[in-house]
């Protein structure tokens, strides 16, 4: 029988380490060409500095379009009241924090990631400027033809700018090569602090990309063209405090867009990620000394996506759980080898799987917390239910109803601290409290309370191997890539269940007979 289990292991061993070399060696990863190999990961943070009152500010947020994917959106509020909203008239959204009162500093992030990829338009060169194109125009676009107050596009300077740009061309290809020529031609970039309006900038013929991109959209109001800014940010690692603006004209039914700063006529480049829409501010705020903010910005190497066979070819936002669940069998592998080969006590083989990955939710050292606390709790409840002599069903209900007020408890001191993220533990974490709970509660009456604390102990400290090991980013990449591995951890936990040796906590369980054992043998 042991020469079958020797047997069967080493072919797994062999199988795996055949299929890892094949796809390392011959899989012929590669890359969708349009999306330049990698996610982008922000990190937009944000310091509001309260002044002892009411507060409030208001963050513009992207959202996906044609050209760009936002996953993996996650929110740090410190405690503020958070919503997102959309706007009404540019149907922007909008994350909105606000407090009661807010004094001293706070620390808010919005961290997120993104897919981008790169456009080239054609404008018809048949298409001539519509004068009736309002009529045609949906109620919410009909506000990019409109004047503003920064874009003075029914003024008489910009109009008579309009005539000398374009003279009496009327096709729109050659309309909007004009006036893109003339805003680059005319218009020296200069870095400010501050925009200027459309009228301003043509006045001194200086503006930053905000300055240039009013004067652009004015000129295309005034010619007949449904025209918009466009803000965001040009992506590239490293951290930075510029935003950049570009605009919209909406051509041939398309929304087609236009940079005249970095000289990109028709096209929008893989790395331009849009915050917003309309000339609108990225972060306004009220009742603040002031805000401080910045971006941080690095990228992700994308996985070859294009492999059949590839777990890659999941959603982006799948990966994340996948990988979790791929390396829950290693989890119990290090349960086998801590209860079998050191004899550590636990609930059941799951129960520190079980643990390490509610861990995972709400991070070790609050997680460890809670469970101190709801143990302990629970142990003095149940010294008070002892007294009342009351069948163990409904003994282990209240118990139970105990760990959801302590939860809530829990719950609602983590929004006064702060502490959002202990909010996680009202999904799944909750079960397994709940669940050991009851072990805990089961163990105590059938071997004592000492026989459970040594279970809830070991439980805990297999539960902090696994989530420490479990945590490793390096190795979930490589059983997300080369699931495979999976096959080695079958066959060590093959021979693990051959194993008839000594645990090594047994050494110690009967170290007195090693002390007689020796005592004699001096004796003899």
């Amino acid at each position: 029988m042991n020469r079958k289990v020797y047997q069967l292991s080493a072919a797994l061993m062999i199988t795996a380490g055949a299929l890892f070399y094949l796809r390392l060696s011959f899989g012929g990863q590669s890359i969708r060409a349009e999306f330049d190999q990698h996610l982008w990961r922000v990190e937009i943070g944000m310091t509001p500095h309260g002044a002892g009152t009411r507060a409030s500010f208001r963050l513009t947020l992207p959202a996906d379009n044609e050209r760009q994917t936002i996953y993996n959106e996650n929110f740090e509020n410190s405690g503020l009241s958070f919503a997102i909203q959309e706007s009404k008239l540019t149907k922007n959204r909008m994350g909105r924090w606000q407090a009661q009162i807010l004094d001293g500093a706070k620390s808010v992030k919005y961290i997120f990631s993104a897919q981008l990829k790169s456009q080239t338009f054609e404008i018809p060169p048949d298409l001539r400027l519509d004068p009736t194109i309002k009529d045609r125009l949906a109620p919410e676009d009909q506000l990019w033809l409109k004047p503003s107050e920064y874009i003075q596009s029914d003024d008489k300077k910009i109009k008579s700018t309009l005539r000398k740009a374009i003279g009496r061309e009327k096709r729109v290809e050659k309309v909007m090569h004009k006036l893109f020529d003339f805003v680059r031609g005319k218009v020296q970039y200069r870095s400010e602090q501050g925009s200027k309006d459309a009228l301003e900038t043509l006045k001194q013929l200086t503006a930053d990309c905000g300055g240039q991109a009013r004067v652009m959209v004015a000129l295309s109001r005034a010619a007949g063209i449904p025209s918009r800014v466009v803000g965001g940010l040009l992506l590239e690692p490293g951290v930075k405090q510029i935003t950049h603006v570009w605009i919209e004209n909406y051509i041939g039914g398309k929304w087609i867009p236009f940079d005249t700063v970095n000289n990109h006529f028709a096209s929008i480049p893989n790395h331009y990620l849009e915050l917003y829409k309309g000339d609108v501010v990225l972060l306004r705020h009220s009742g603040l000394a002031k805000i401080d903010y910045y971006f941080n910005v690095g990228f992700e190497t994308m996985p070859p996506v294009d492999q059949p066979w590839s777990l890659y070819i999941l959603p982006v936002h799948f990966h994340g759980i996948t990988k979790m669940l791929l390396l829950i069998p290693l989890g119990t592998l290090i349960v086998a080898l801590t209860r079998i080969v050191l004899g550590i006590p636990t609930f059941g083989t799951f129960g520190p799987i079980l643990l390490a990955i509610a861990f995972e939710e709400v991070l070790l050292v609050p997680g460890l917390l809670f469970v101190a606390l709801v143990l302990s709790i629970n142990c003095l409840v149940r010294r008070l239910l002892d007294h009342l002599k009351i069948l163990i069903i409904p003994k282990l209900s209240i118990l139970v109803t105990t760990v959801v007020l302590i939860l809530i408890s829990v719950m609602m001191l983590s929004v006064h601290f702060g502490q959002l993220r202990i909010l996680y533990v009202s999904a799944f974490p909750i079960i397994i409290m709940t669940w050991m709970t009851e072990r805990f509660s089961v163990l105590q009456i059938e071997d004592g309370t000492m026989a459970a604390v040594k279970s809830s102990l070991g439980t805990v400290v297999v539960a902090i191997l696994a989530y420490l090991v479990m945590d490793i980013p390096k190795l979930r990449s490589y059983f997300f890539a080369f699931p495979e591995l999976l096959l080695v951890n079958i066959a060590v936990l093959l021979l693990l269940g051959r194993y008839t040796g000594i645990r090594l906590t047994e050494l110690w369980r009967f170290r007195d007979l090693h002390k007689l054992h020796d005592t004699r043998r001096g004796n003899s």
